[in-house]
This record gives C-alpha cells, structure tokens and sequence, in this order.
C-alpha cells in the first residue's frame, strides 16, 4: 500500500510539472520568464460603450485620434499620448516610422483603441524604458500572431533610442534581462517537421542592441505546439531532448 501511495503522489507531481511547463497563451509564459523587464500595461479608460476598447481623444486642428495614458517613471508623472502612427511622452513624439527597425520588420499604423504601453523604471543594467503593442490592419494569420511592438530606451533623454522589435507572437513582455546582464528581446521563427510541411514549433532567438545594432545574445527557447500548425497551445521543449524532432532547417513561412 505504501508503495502504491508512493508511486502515485510520484506521478501526482510529474504531472504538476507537466502542466507547468504547458501554456494557451503567450502573455502568460512571457510573464513567467525570470527577469522579465514589463509587469503590466499601464491602466487606460474603458469606453462605456465598447468594453473592450479604450476611450479615444482627439484635437480639433490634428488629424487623428488617440488614447491618453498617465504613468511615473523616474519619480516623474508622465503624460501619454497614444495615436495610430506615433507615441508621444510628456510631449516628446516618437513616430513609429522613425525607429529603428529590426530586419525585416516594417511600421505600420496600429489602433490605439485596443494597444497597450508598459513602463520599467531605470535599473542597474538598463535606463527607463516605454514599450507599445499593437495591431494594424493585417487579415488572416497576421491579424493574431503578428504586432508591431516598439520600444524607446531613456524616453526623455536628449538621445534616447527608439527600436521596432520582431512581433511574430511576441509582446512588450518578452523583454527581458539576459544571465549575462543585458537586455533582450526575442525574434521568432518557425520550426518544421521532418517533410518541411506542418509548423510544429517555435524557435526563440534573442537579440540584443548594442553599438548600433542589432546582435544575437546567444540565448534561445525551443516551444513545441500541441498540435501541428496551431501555436497557442504550447510547451517548452525538454531540456533533454534532441533538437531532433525538429528539422534542421526552416521553411520560410508566410510573415504573421
């Protein structure tokens, strides 16, 4: 009886750490990442209309509209201004356009309805930092898995630095801090099975800017989807399994 009792609460907890290591949402296996950079987005009004978007403003004498956020960020209130093609921090714009893209990346409009803005204080490795995520006007696939995601380092600095980050299924809350001390940020590709046909994972490579330029930081996150061609139920790959199961090489996929 004994035994018995032993080998089930051993698979009792087998099971546990199974169901850990499994997830149906991105936001939700970025935020449990060690040293992740963004807690949650900053609150925004809700429109009492449309529960799910957030209030709009606009001026009268600029075309447009956007959200209106407030922060502290260095002890120092800030005032967001959140509109389709720019972000704009205690009156300092930031047009999308005119960050630094990382390759293959391009700027689009994003509806600020429905995106979000993180803030991070300054830490010993990094300076403050604002973050935005949203969706465009893509359709299929893209309209789900892919957002514009930008970041500005030191907003109110007279030089900060302003980057478009890879968004295929990633999010402001995949930045994050490296063992090795720097800040870092994940380019998603793809991977297939043996025939090259079905998408049965993904690879996680992080980058880092640095010199100005993007440089692989030499850590990477294999997950493994449940099912072949649909990434939103996931796992991460056994430490101790072989890359294997994976093909060596990938498939360029359609962007999104």
């Amino acid at each position: 009886m004994k035994t018995a009792s032993t080998l089930a609460a051993a698979l009792a907890a087998m099971s546990i750490n199974a169901a850990a290591q499994s997830y149906d949402s991105y936001d939700a296996f970025y935020a449990a990442q060690p040293d992740t950079v963004f807690g949650v987005p900053i609150k925004q009004d809700i429109d009492p209309n449309e529960p799910t978007a957030h209030v709009l403003h606009s001026y009268p004498d600029k075309p447009g509209y956007f959200t209106e956020l407030h922060a502290k960020l260095e002890q120092k209130a800030l005032t967001i201004e959140l509109w389709q093609n720019r972000i704009v921090v205690d009156g300092k714009t930031y047009r999308f356009a005119r960050a630094t893209a990382f390759p293959g990346e391009h700027a689009s409009n994003i509806f600020p309805e429905s995106a979000e803005v993180f803030v991070a204080a300054r830490a010993n490795i990094h300076p403050p930092l604002v973050c935005v995520e949203g969706h465009g006007s893509a359709s299929g696939e893209a309209s789900s898995r892919y957002q514009q995601i930008f970041l500005v380092m030191n907003p109110l600095a007279r030089r900060p630095v302003f980057l478009q980050l890879p968004g295929l299924l990633s999010s402001c809350r995949a930045v994050l801090v490296t063992k090795d001390g720097k800040l870092a940020f994940p380019k998603n590709s793809y991977l297939f099975d043996a025939t090259q046909e079905s998408r049965v994972g993904l690879l996680m490579s992080y980058y880092t800017f640095e010199n100005q330029r993007f440089v692989p930081a030499l850590y990477e996150i294999r997950l493994r989807f449940t099912r072949p061609e649909v990434p939103f139920q996931f796992s991460v790959q056994d430490k101790n399994e072989t890359a294997s199961a994976f093909a060596p090489q990938m498939k360029k996929a359609p962007r999104g």
